[in-house]
């Protein structure tokens, strides 16, 4: 049985030690690559990327257990960041890193994996020569995946427009939840998930543009399938309804199913969490190119009002459909519905539309 421990933080220096500890990991002597999430130039108030005190206490508490090497390092979304130090400065992660924080994006290396997709994939180096991950993703909601835990943090071993260009390879939420299983058990060492909960992000903007909660908890498990299934309890979810814990759960990396995860701490249901609406959509997928599947599509809406013209939306759409005239335009027949650039708008002038909201996009085309 998979232990999960949940611990509502009353001493944060303590309760990362305890969270350590649950992993029953000896760091000694080991390479330990710290992932964070690491979205973009956030402060941490905005609940979108890892606490850097987490991220401090994690640090230090890989010092005191003997660790070797510690390595605090994420490839943000968007394009490759040349100095992702400044970039990402915002969010107090390289200061908090106490000199363990590095660049990865550059010298990436070509891994194989196994998947209906595609049969390689470009990632950071780390990935082959670290000993050990330390994940760190952040409490949170997303408009493709429900919910953005252990597994979907994992996403961020593949460097720069990668990222984008993946979402290209697949048709649906569902096959994208299974790119990100696949991705996961390519990773040849273990990964070991510390959850930030000190924040969350709930609704249907997640994970960048939802509504921020103070949740002041720490996760930590040995299996992340089980790390994001309680996270799926605490949300108001059923675990199997998360996409990628189903996948995962039926390739027997982990249990979904409540009998067969041992909660230990301070577990609780996070009240009025709001997940996104995504249930109309799925209601369709198994007629994906239908007019009823099209008709249920959201595509991202776009608020002129209060866009800066940054070009983040343009510049990281896989399939370059936006152009900028000098705003963004979205080219409706070549948006695949992949998010990214509701992901990255910094100003969140690009949202994604509940149900209602995008059948009447559809039906109006406005």
């Amino acid at each position: 049985m998979e232990r999960v421990l949940v611990r509502k933080v009353t001493d944060l220096s303590a309760d990362a030690a305890e969270a350590l500890d649950s992993l029953e990991y000896d760091f000694a002597g080991k390479r330990v690559w710290v992932k964070p999430n690491l979205l973009g130039p956030h402060p941490p108030e905005h609940g979108v990327t890892t606490d850097p005190e987490l991220i401090r206490h994690a640090v230090r508490g890989l010092k005191a257990r003997g660790a070797r090497e510690i390595c605090v390092a994420d490839n943000p979304g968007g394009g490759l960041q040349r100095n992702v130090s400044t970039y990402i400065a915002p969010t107090g992660a390289v200061e908090a890193s106490e000199g363990c924080f590095r660049g990865i994006a550059e010298r990436p290396v070509s891994i194989s994996i196994k998947s209906r997709f595609i049969s390689e994939i470009t990632v950071s180096r780390i990935v082959t020569e670290a000993d050990v991950v330390l994940n760190l993703p952040v409490f949170k909601t997303h408009a493709l995946t429900l919910l953005t835990g252990s597994i979907k943090n994992l996403f961020g071993i593949i460097p720069g427009a990668q990222k984008s260009y993946l979402h290209t390879v697949v048709k649906s939420p569902y096959e994208f939840a299974e790119l990100l299983v696949d991705i996961y058990q390519a990773i040849p060492v273990p990964v070991l998930t510390v959850m930030d909960a000190l924040r969350g992000m709930d609704g249907q903007n997640g994970p960048s543009g939802g509504r921020v909660l103070k949740l002041g908890t720490l996760l930590s498990a040995r299996n992340p399938v089980a790390l994001d299934s309680v996270m799926a309890m605490m949300a108001g979810a059923k675990p199997a309804a998360i996409p990628t814990n189903r996948i995962a759960s039926e390739r027997g990396l982990g249990p979904t199913a409540p009998d067969d995860i041992e909660v230990a701490g301070d577990f609780a249901a996070v009240p009025g969490f709001k997940l996104p609406s995504t249930r109309v959509a799925e209601m369709a997928s198994g007629v994906a190119g239908s007019a009823v599947y099209r008709l249920l599509q959201r595509r991202p809406l776009f608020d002129k009002r209060i866009c800066t013209r940054c070009r983040r939306c343009a510049d990281n759409c896989p399939v370059n459909a936006i152009a900028m005239s000098p705003y963004p335009a979205i080219d409706r027949k070549k948006c695949i519905m992949c998010y990214c650039c509701a992901e990255l708008c910094p100003e969140k002038a690009m949202t994604v539309p509940g149900p209602l909201r995008g059948l009447i996009q559809n039906i109006t085309g406005r």
